[in-house]
């Protein structure tokens, strides 16, 4: 799987590069802030993958207080939701502070960073499980879905798609948009059903100190 993602961002690398698409409006900072640092990091993690996994696993950030499906699903969350903020500045539309004056929308949206951070630590802790995150991905949810798919979106598909000169990369956009709405709603329902798990078996278990008494 990593050398199939590296495989790919190493093609798309190479087709801005050496095609007419260098030209596209936004394909350089695309390549500058996702395709090379993605590119960078999947050929760390062919190289030193195992090293990184054991560290994670001394680290205890893939318990039972944070399962490991659940860390890769807040893994994958980051990286396309940062890249959904990328979008945002490269297409200039819906931004407000840091980008400009302006505190609105995306300003606020910038919270989940350190939320996210927080979340981690306090896992690393022990003092937050899943819990944590089924709250911080409801959040997320409801906010990304109201926003992008409810029923009076603030910034609708077509602003997405819209500002960009090649429908091409508005499509793609808005695909990574689709994308990351998956991987949020995913999260929140593998933490939910972990939380019940964990909760009924915490259930049973004092049950039976109970009867044992």
């Amino acid at each position: 799987m990593q050398r199939a993602v590296h495989l790919v961002l190493a093609t798309i690398l190479g087709v801005f590069l050496y095609s007419p698409l260098r030209s596209i409006q936004g394909s350089d900072l695309v390549l500058q802030v996702i395709v090379f640092p993605f590119l960078t990091l999947s050929g760390l993690f062919m190289w030193k993958g195992h090293v990184i996994r054991t560290r994670l696993r001394q680290l205890d950030l893939t318990g039972d207080t944070f399962p490991q499906k659940l860390f890769f699903l807040v893994a994958l969350s980051f990286v396309f939701g940062a890249g959904h903020h990328i979008d945002h500045v490269i297409r200039g539309n819906h931004v407000g502070w840091p980008v400009i004056p302006d505190i609105n929308a995306f300003t606020f949206s910038l919270l989940v960073y350190p939320f996210l951070g927080l979340g981690l630590y306090l896992g690393w802790r022990e003092r937050a499980g899943v819990r944590y995150w089924a709250v911080f991905f409801l959040a997320t949810s409801v906010l990304v879905i109201q926003q992008h798919f409810g029923p009076y979106p603030n910034e609708p598909p077509s602003h997405v798609i819209g500002p960009y000169e090649s429908r091409l990369l508005g499509l793609v956009a808005f695909g990574w948009l689709v994308v990351f709405t998956l991987f949020i709603v995913a999260a929140l329902l593998y933490s939910v059903v972990v939380w019940y798990r964990q909760r009924d078996s915490h259930s049973e278990r004092t049950q039976v100190d109970s009867g044992g008494l």
